[in-house]
């Protein structure tokens, strides 16, 4: 805590010289402020991770063993988080786009309990406003927070109940049939999203009944035909962040279309990177870059076959599920291990019937109609709604093993 507070006051300092300095002095010291925030994350975060990569590379190379060591610093819990958080804010400043400066309320807003821990990523624009003009207590705010909070219990709980059977699966992919592999991957792909976006709920609903309002995260992203959709809907504050701080920077779509592809990969392997120090992190950013690049191709092109809405779902969906395979494997080896399993149409022990429900329910719930369904049946205010609520929560709570692992987020 005391190296956070450290790190707040002096990028508070170098945004207030920022917003009383001009021309070359101002970009410098937008350039020490985002030097220092990157070298402070990187310190933590990559600083071992390089090392090691670098030892491993000298051996291959010269086949002499090298250990260059590593300085073995714990991981500040949320350090991804809260660097992102402190750089919008800083250059949120030097474009003219934060115009609060008092200290408290600056501190508030970076360590707004919250979103501190995984998120969302909130934008000086969007909560220093309500720091600044705090609101009493209503009811209103317990009638918007209470289905979030519910929701959101109930989403981790779900998440917990499937983690057992999807960490036997991923450890030890050769005891199970191919289909229970693909079973397994897919479960895991609605575990990470109910319990990502169960902590967002909690997130949103624990802000609203303090009067705050925290920017959504996600919106139903497995129901999207397409990459570019699926980033419009998932983690939603981090795609806005990489959009308007790394991928517009780096020159958008304006310097033609190569510029552009190498802008799009370049910033989604940076995101890889942020989840993680390894090389399956950067896998995995590539990957989603690609498809990004080639959905914009695609888009471009003239007299394009336009595909069958359910077509473009199941090819999306599937290439969400294949590469979440990098994102959750230790290292590439483990990872091409799965698929090689998984593609071997091999028979052996089939998926737990837990996983395979949670496929079918997490497939069948992604239908927009079931939505609509629940807002009528469910209008706010009503009782009805209520009693869904109170259900909800008894739900959550009854599911919620004893000693639950935590948010699988919190390690970023």
């Amino acid at each position: 805590m005391p190296g956070l507070l450290g790190l707040i006051l002096v990028n508070h300092q170098l945004a207030n010289a920022i917003s009383v300095r001009a021309g070359l002095a101002r970009r410098r010291l937008l350039i020490s402020a985002v030097v220092l925030d990157l070298a402070v994350l990187g310190l933590f975060k990559y600083l071992d991770w390089l090392l090691g990569s670098s030892s491993s590379v000298i051996r291959w190379l010269t086949g002499r063993h090298v250990d260059l060591g590593g300085l073995g610093l714990i991981l500040p819990l949320s350090i991804s988080f809260v660097t992102f958080t402190i750089l919008a804010y800083v250059i949120d400043v030097y474009r003219g786009r934060a115009p609060e400066r008092r200290l408290s309320s600056v501190a508030l807003f970076i360590t707004f309990f919250p979103h501190l821990v995984a998120g969302p990523i909130v934008r000086a624009g969007e909560l220093l406003p309500q720091v600044r003009h705090p609101r009493p207590f209503r009811t209103l705010y317990l009638a918007e927070a209470a289905p979030q909070l519910a929701g959101g219990l109930l989403k981790k709980a779900l998440a917990d109940q499937l983690a057992p059977a999807v960490g036997l699966a991923l450890a030890h992919p050769g005891q199970l049939s191919s289909g229970a592999l693909a079973v397994a991957l897919v479960a895991y792909t609605f575990q990470l999203y109910l319990d990502f976006s169960g902590y967002t709920d909690l997130a949103l609903g624990s802000a609203r009944l303090m009067g705050f309002r925290l920017p959504r995260n996600f919106d139903w992203p497995y129901r999207s035909t397409s990459m570019s959709e699926f980033w419009g809907r998932w983690h939603m504050t981090l795609s806005r962040w990489l959009r308007d701080y790394v991928f517009f920077p780096l020159g958008g779509t304006r310097m033609g279309e190569r510029r552009t592809t190498i802008n799009i990969m370049a910033t989604m392997m940076l995101c890889g990177l942020w989840h993680g120090a390894g090389l399956t992190y950067i896998v995995w950013g590539a990957l989603q870059g690609g498809a990004l690049a080639v959905h914009r191709w695609w888009r471009r092109r003239p007299g394009r076959l336009v595909m069958p809405v359910l077509v473009a779902w199941i090819i999306t969906f599937s290439f969400v599920v294949l590469v979440r395979i990098f994102f959750v494997s230790p290292d590439l080896a483990s990872a091409f291990r799965y698929l090689r399993e998984m593609f071997s149409l091999q028979g052996g022990i089939g998926a737990e019937p837990i996983l395979v429900a949670a496929v079918i329910v997490g497939i069948v719930g992604q239908w927009p109609a079931l939505e609509g369904l629940a807002r009528r049946a469910l209008p706010p205010g009503s009782g009805r709604r209520w009693f869904a609520v109170g259900a909800t929560f008894a739900a959550g709570l009854a599911l919620l093993p004893t000693g639950a692992p935590d948010f699988i987020y919190f390690a970023f």
